[in-house]
């Protein structure tokens, strides 16, 4: 790799899911023209079930990376050659305020949580970025890990939202009556 912005910023979502913000998710890929690497971080509260990947492009709060825009993260903000994760997740929480501390069963998203931690696990150990799309790629095997590797990873658990929990009222006991 050529900066270590990129792996920053997917160990800035490992250090976030392990304080407690549950909802992060991300979707890196390669562009077009195959050049760049990119990613999309996202709140899953705004997942779309409409779309395979939630449509995180068009979420209300979410953050941008491309290794086309060398150390810029987010549109617009400039990152030191030797950022650390504590800094990109920083990033991370001001440009998505509302992305808030969840506990397991309030996101539906623990699946994920652990999945990626097994990702991001390989990711430092290969020294290669994850890719779940790019054109001309099947995705039916899982996500590559090293664009044109071949090495794969298996595709993220697919999200399904907990159930909204209904308080059942209390049976009044004889006393109460």
């Amino acid at each position: 790799m050529d900066t270590q912005l990129p792996l920053r910023i997917m160990e800035a979502v490992g250090l976030l899911h392990r304080l407690g913000y549950l909802g992060l998710r991300i979707l890196p890929g390669i562009n077009a023209s195959g050049t760049a690497w990119r990613i999309v971080i996202h709140n899953v509260t705004e997942w779309n079930p409409e779309d395979k990947f939630g449509d995180p492009f068009n979420s209300e709060e979410s953050c941008v990376y491309s290794t086309a825009g060398a150390n810029v993260f987010n549109h617009d903000v400039q990152m030191p050659e030797d950022v650390s994760r504590v800094s990109v997740a920083e990033a991370i929480l001001e440009a998505m305020p509302s992305l808030q501390r969840s506990t397991p069963g309030e996101t539906g998203n623990l699946d994920y949580v652990r999945w990626y931690a097994q990702l991001l696990s390989q990711v430092t150990r290969l020294d290669e970025l994850p890719v779940a799309y790019a054109d001309y790629f099947d995705d039916s095997e899982g996500w590559e890990l090293g664009w044109g590797s071949r090495r794969r990873f298996p595709a993220p658990p697919t999200y399904r939202p907990e159930p909204a929990v209904s308080r059942v009222p209390l049976a009044e006991t004889p006393a109460e009556r």
